[in-house]
């Protein structure tokens, strides 16, 4: 085949390819190619979906659309990061020539105070609202013209009302909503009329107590729920009632302390259903008796709390928990009692005060397979450390006290990934005779250092290692 009959395939190739998109997706193509706004915004697309930027461009209005004739499956409007203050009637009405099916529209970060109602005329369709850190007081009458509105973000905002009408037209479709409460004098009770609720994220509660029929009229829909920076003491009562609820977040409220009495609230039945639970940057001392109420927990996370040491009965044999994050607490031994977790995969004990690893401390963790362990003054870790943890794949241990690659290490047969990077480890004869046998070849990502030299442990170990007598 000749050089011009190999560039002709090639060329018929290229037009193949590009063909094949532009009947997958031709409005995207014809949108890039005609972008109906004008510099400094620009377009995009692609797959059924097109994108109009205008983010990060200093506008103080929404810039003017040309006319067009396309159709897209989704149509992403960018006006993120500027200067808005106000979006007047009829902002968006020439956008709806572009007929999409679906709109997405972020109008975050920027100094929004008033929207006005048939502000979003021509785009009712948006099924995407992104108001986040502006400067609203209430939630705008337009907002209740989106029919198709799925989600709304409207967090770092001083609201301290909800349009009841607003809600209740909202309430039809809306499954995602993110809100602060931090001008709010009670609990606002328009949000009963979001019947469809699957996801509600909630910033600065400013009382101590919640309702208990605060989620009422998406007790049975909501699936996700997340409270931070409250001023809550407990985990409100009223989440008994969430019956389908699966992963629940409580976390950054100082208030929330375990002394005597159970941060959670007593409920009627177990709340079965809930899978994952954040409990992070609290005020935790005792580590919480969260699986009385969640039984069926399989992520817990309590990161940056001032948990010591868990209590025996607070973990039971026969609980589900595969990942498990303590990282920056206050533990100076890897605790006893998580020996009971069976089925636990994964923990992050990392930035700790943790000295030593001993033999009985992981033995009960026959499932584990990723242990971190990093930036904790560890000196010690016994020869048989890894011993009952067949499955131990991933290890890390950067920025320890150890001085030595650990003897440990070296018996686990499946590990793939080792971090140890931060360790001052000489490279020498004497200092890693022990080492001379260890097949280090089958470690995928082998991370440190010699101190002495660039030249890494592994290379070391495969190369000059060897050549020691």
């Amino acid at each position: 085949m000749t050089i011009g009959a190999i560039k002709m395939r090639k060329t018929i190739i290229i037009s193949i390819i590009l063909l094949a998109a532009f009947l997958e997706s031709p409005s995207a193509f014809l949108l890039v190619d005609n972008c109906p706004v004008s510099s400094p915004c620009t377009c995009s697309g692609s797959s059924g979906s097109s994108y109009i930027r205008c983010d990060s461009k200093s506008l103080t209005s929404i810039p003017a659309i040309k006319q067009s004739s396309y159709h897209v499956n989704k149509l992403y409007l960018y006006f993120y990061t500027n200067k808005l203050s106000i979006i007047f009637n009829n902002a968006f009405r020439n956008f709806s020539s572009v007929n999409a099916s679906e709109i997405d529209l972020r109008l975050d970060g920027n100094k929004i105070k008033t929207i006005e109602t048939n502000a979003f005329s021509g785009i009712e369709n948006t099924t995407n609202l992104q108001l986040q850190s502006n400067n609203l007081t209430t939630l705008p009458l337009a907002i209740g013209n989106l029919f198709k509105l799925r989600s709304l973000n409207i967090l770092d905002n001083p609201l301290h009302s909800l349009d009841e009408s607003v809600m209740s037209n909202i309430g039809r479709s809306l499954i995602s909503l993110s809100i602060d409460f931090n001008h709010f004098t009670e609990w606002p009770h328009e949000l009963h009329f979001l019947r469809v609720l699957h996801s509600l994220s909630v910033n600065h509660i400013p009382f101590s107590h919640l309702d208990i029929h605060a989620f009422h009229g998406f007790e049975q829909t909501l699936t996700y729920l997340s409270v931070k920076e409250s001023k809550l003491g407990k985990v409100p009562f009223a989440i008994c009632y969430l019956s389908h609820l699966s992963s629940f977040e409580f976390s950054y409220n100082s208030n929330l302390q375990e002394n005597k009495s159970s941060i959670l609230e007593p409920c009627s039945r177990k709340l079965t259903s809930v899978t994952t639970l954040k409990l992070d940057s609290n005020n935790l001392h005792i580590f919480p008796d969260m699986f009385s109420l969640f039984p069926s927990l399989t992520s817990v996370s309590l990161y940056n709390n001032k948990l010591q040491y868990i209590e025996n009965s607070k973990v039971p044999s026969d609980s589900k928990l595969t990942f498990l994050s303590l990282q920056l607490n206050h533990f100076e031994r890897i605790p006893y009692a998580l020996n009971k977790l069976k089925s636990l995969r994964t923990i992050y004990i990392l930035e700790n005060h943790i000295t030593t690893i001993e033999t009985p401390d992981l033995a009960g963790l026959t499932s584990l397979m990723i242990l971190n362990i990093n930036r904790n003054p560890i000196t010690y870790i016994s020869p048989n450390a890894f011993r009952h943890n067949p499955y131990l794949s991933y290890i890390a241990l950067e920025h320890t006290h150890l001085d030595h690659v650990p003897v440990a290490v070296t018996n686990v047969t499946s590990l793939a990934y080792f971090y140890l990077s931060g360790v001052p480890i000489d490279c020498t004869c004497d200092g890693m005779s022990y080492l001379k046998q260890w097949n280090v070849s089958t470690i995928s990502t082998f991370k440190a250092n010699c101190a002495s030299s660039s030249e890494t442990i592994k290379t070391y170990i495969m190369n000059a290692l060897q050549a020691c007598p």
